[in-house]
């Protein structure tokens, strides 16, 4: 069976693909993002985003004090 490789490193395995919630936290503390990276040499497969502003039909709303 194939096996992903890094592109940076050339390590093989899928147990080398890990992620990290992002440090950027919306109010309520979630992460905004997940972040994929090799853990062999921190190369960034990509970046997902966790939190999303709905669209004011269902989901989290943004509230703007003015």
């Amino acid at each position: 069976m194939a096996e992903p490789k890094c592109p940076e490193c050339n390590v093989e395995g899928i147990e080398h693909i890990v992620s990290k919630d992002s440090q950027e936290r919306a109010k309520d503390q979630h992460a905004w993002f997940q972040v994929a990276y090799c853990d062999n040499c921190g190369h960034i497969y990509g970046v997902f985003a966790k939190h999303t502003i709905g669209s004011g039909k269902a989901g989290p709303q943004l509230v703007l004090n003015r």
